[in-house]
């Protein structure tokens, strides 16, 4: 069975340039993870195009001809796999815009306030298993790197074990902690790389060693400014000072809380950046809404 690819990511490019074998470690509904060395790459027979993103054209299910633990093959024209195939010639490549340097503009205190207030609606009507808002240590990353980065003070960000405590954390596919790092070093990241400042680079022994393989190479990638287009939409409009409140709940619908832990990370990174560029207490309001003291 031959299928064809509508659009491939950067990332994905990549590994099918590398060639090489590799295997399906996840496969839901939907999608399927593929490992290659340290590297995903995730077919999904659906529209949203990411940098590690394999689109395939049609509907389907990947489970009708994939299975968990199957050997695949890369190659520059597809993705070999069981009895199926992807064939990639003509599809679009997409390309994070998050790589691109561009000036910065901060959405307004009222704005990062109401979407954080949002997301605590949103967290207050989640079903199931212990909240990341709720978490110790998310108070605990607030107070040691987000409070202090808010006031100028960035050293604890570039310390691998500041985010120890989130990472792996929480339940779901990828945990809740992973999620809000995310979109916590997304967020900060696109801020340094386009006022040519120092980066936040966790190694990635230290990510796989602390959460699951796929989650790892995810966050991985995020912190890099890899992300999806849903997410990367969200960080362009609330730092070019556009509304961007339908790209927050279209995130933010996510998984389980992964959507509303991801927003999470990108507006408190926001918050606290935009304090320490221009003063204010966006950062403050922000963590009163969240936490309603």
């Amino acid at each position: 069975m031959s299928q064809r690819a509508s659009d491939v990511g950067e990332l994905a490019v990549r590994v099918l340039r590398r060639r090489g074998e590799g295997r399906v470690t996840r496969l839901f509904q939907s999608s399927a993870y593929l490992r290659s060395g340290d590297d995903f790459v995730l077919l999904l027979w659906g529209r949203m195009r990411s940098p590690m993103t394999v689109n395939v054209q049609g509907g389907g299910e990947a489970d009708r001809h994939i299975g968990v633990g199957e050997s695949c093959s890369f190659d520059p024209e597809g993705v070999r796999l069981g009895g199926a195939s992807i064939e990639t010639p003509g599809a679009r490549v997409f390309r994070s815009s998050l790589r691109e340097r561009r000036v910065v503009s901060f959405a307004s205190a009222d704005a990062l306030v109401k979407g954080v207030a949002a997301l605590k609606s949103l967290y207050d009507v989640s079903e199931g298993g212990p909240l990341l808002s709720a978490d110790p240590a998310l108070r605990e990353f607030v107070e040691r790197v987000v409070g202090p980065l808010a006031a100028g003070e960035t050293k604890p960000m570039f310390g691998p074990e500041s985010y120890l405590p989130l990472i792996g954390r929480g339940g779901g596919f990828t945990p809740a902690g992973d999620d809000f790092v995310g979109g916590f070093l997304a967020a900060y990241n696109y801020v340094a790389r386009c006022r040519g400042s120092k980066q936040v680079s966790i190694p990635r022994g230290v990510l796989f060693a602390g959460t699951i393989p796929e989650s790892a190479a995810i966050l991985g990638y995020s912190a890099r400014g890899y992300l999806d287009e849903g997410l990367e939409g969200l960080i362009l409009k609330s730092l070019g000072r556009k509304d961007f409140l339908d790209d927050l709940f279209s995130v933010a619908r996510r998984g389980h809380t992964s959507g509303i832990d991801m927003s999470l990370g990108v507006l408190l990174a926001e918050a606290a950046i935009s304090d320490s560029a221009r003063g204010g207490g966006a950062l403050k309001e922000c963590l009163a809404a969240l936490w309603n003291r």
